[in-house]
């Protein structure tokens, strides 16, 4: 069997984009005395406040609070067990790279697509942590040298490797263009596996290029794909000994991977042998994270995607819904930032079009961009806690990912989260309270409540009658609000390739209609935004389409509202 890496779809011209960060109040609650059980109860008296850690000070608690709720505090305040609350001046990430590039890097902080990525280098940004990469080889590259340990060429065609000899202790890169009569297409070099490791642990805060996930963390390349691709048995191979296990007449890794990653496949089932490789790699402590694949289909046909004990990763472009090309289904376990539906993501590459000829960057998408996303939040996760199984990793990952913007069938449990990855496995998300022992009588708590959400509905589009009468095209949903609120919004997201075609109009429980403004486009995703009256009762979508030809489709329609619980 051959497998070919994922190849970027697209390349896109460089876009500086702008961080959004939004953070909930972060304070720290002084105690009289230290009791061990403090913060136990203070999530008891009120669950909407978040418990992150307790101080080498005993008596003090880092805490979270929505909205730096200024009630909440003055309740606080109020028992005869606590002291002080006093505002955190760290709230917000305090990392923001000097790297030039970074704010293109959206994959890493986007409100829709972002992986939440500075909250989480507030906590480790990967030291100790190896990430194996197992793809193309490595580049010199001064966002990538810092990081480099010692790899290997596993490729044993030499025609393939295009070294002059089979397997050896150089994972350099040498270029993977084709021609017609090689492998019966021809293309440039793609210097794939240099991009996607500086997806992964791009070096940070030097003043150079962009900033990986897990910028401290090490690089291990493991060369396995040549000219036309690369063969099952060298990747497995290369699997075996990324994870620090013995393969014949090939010297130990000394440094064994915390994560394989493998943006890579091909078509077919996964082989016993393959099966195998990564079953040993796994028990050996190497998580093995994997790209779904970009053939816009079900990932169940591709390999190594539908092995058994890998992280399957798919793909969501810039307005946060699955991208077009990325394979989806049941053997998906969650999705990442892979480029496309607007703009791709930014890593390292050689400039040279066949051979190596410098240091330079480019933006790609595909689920091979996303897989390293994913290896770098692992590569976190073992840098906060290293005792952390392949299964531990998996299953957090799974549980704290969130909920995707826009339209992502068969991707997973959500979007990956960093920040709350770790702070699932560093302690951060406080356990289930014991009974408090004070008063339970706090003053009333506002929380912003969410209704609606995510969608997949189809518009109706406008019908030409004779060739002079248009009929509109009319679509209305419905959504109800169950209680009053304050500070009420609608958002919603629409799909179409025209939407001067479209207009939207909001209606109210009480028949009071408004017009939605459109408040940006991106790709064909267009956003659209009304205050609301924060009245409970049903509010309808009304979306008409006023031209033939366009039929567009309801990704998301919400409405939030801060009620008093």
């Amino acid at each position: 069997m051959t497998i070919k890496k994922y190849v970027p779809a697209a390349l896109a011209a460089l876009v500086a984009l702008g961080a959004n960060t939004s953070l909930a109040g972060q304070y720290v609650v002084t105690t009289r005395v230290a009791q061990d059980d403090a913060g136990e109860r203070f999530q008891k008296w009120f669950p909407e406040m978040a418990v992150k850690r307790r101080m080498a000070d005993r008596r003090r608690w880092v805490i979270n609070l929505p909205d730096h709720n200024t009630r909440l505090i003055e309740a606080l305040k109020r028992y005869n067990l606590i002291e002080a609350v006093e505002p955190d001046i760290h709230v917000t990430a305090s990392l923001v790279p000097s790297d030039p590039y970074f704010s293109q890097q959206w994959g890493l902080f986007s409100a829709a697509a972002g992986i939440n990525a500075q909250d989480a280098w507030d906590i480790t940004q990967g030291a100790g942590a190896v990430i194996a990469v197992a793809d193309t080889g490595y580049v010199p590259h001064p966002d990538l040298n810092n990081n480099l340990l010692p790899g290997y060429d596993m490729i044993s065609s030499s025609s393939s490797a295009r070294d002059g000899d089979g397997r050896d202790g150089n994972a350099i890169d040498e270029g993977d263009y084709t021609t017609f009569w090689t492998c019966g297409y021809s293309s440039n070099s793609s210097w794939h596996g240099s991009h996607v490791a500086g997806i992964a642990n791009a070096t940070a805060d030097d003043g150079i290029g962009i900033t990986g996930v897990a910028p401290q963390a090490k690089h291990v390349p493991v060369r396995v794909l040549g000219t036309c691709g690369g063969s099952l048995s060298d990747i497995a191979d290369g699997v075996l000994w990324s994870a620090g296990l013995p393969v014949a007449g090939l010297p130990t890794n000394n440094n064994p991977a915390d994560v394989i990653n493998m943006s890579l496949g091909g078509a077919g089932s996964c082989p016993g042998f393959m099966q195998d490789a990564i079953n040993a790699a796994t028990e050996a402590g190497s998580v093995v994270v994997v790209a779904a694949g970009n053939e816009n289909t079900n990932a169940s046909g591709s390999v190594p995607a539908n092995c058994n004990n890998v992280i399957t990763v798919a793909s969501v472009g810039v307005d946060g819904s699955r991208a077009s090309y990325s394979n989806y289904g049941s053997v998906v376990d969650i999705a990442a930032p892979g480029g496309g539906n607007g703009d791709g993501i930014l890593s390292t590459i050689d400039s040279g079009s066949q051979g190596r000829a410098g240091a330079a960057y480019a933006k790609y998408q595909g689920t091979s961009m996303a897989a390293p996303q994913i290896a770098g939040v692992v590569a976190l996760m073992r840098s906060a806690n290293a005792a952390l199984s392949p299964q531990d990793i998996e299953t957090v990952l799974k549980n704290t990912a969130r909920p995707f913007v826009g339209n992502c069938d068969g991707c997973g449990t959500g979007l990956v989260d960093a920040h709350a990855a770790l702070l699932a496995v560093t302690g951060g998300e406080p356990t289930d309270p014991t009974d408090p022992t004070d008063p339970t009588d706090p003053e009333p708590v506002i929380e912003t409540i969410t209704y609606g959400g995510s969608t997949n509905i189809t518009l109706n589009d406008a019908s030409r009658y004779w060739w002079f009468f248009t009929r509109e095209g009319v679509s209305r949903v419905s959504l109800n609000v169950d209680n009053n609120g304050d500070n009420g919004q609608a958002n919603v997201v629409i799909n179409h390739n025209n939407h001067n075609e479209l207009s939207v109009t909001l209606t109210a429980p009480d028949g009071s209609q408004t017009a939605m403004s459109r408040t940006g486009v991106s790709g064909t995703a267009g956003q659209y935004a009304a205050t609301t009256g924060g009245i409970s009762g049903t509010y309808t979508l009304t979306i008409v389409d006023r031209s033939p030809g366009n039929r567009g489709s309801l990704n998301y329609f919400a409405v939030t509202q801060d009620e008093e619980q």
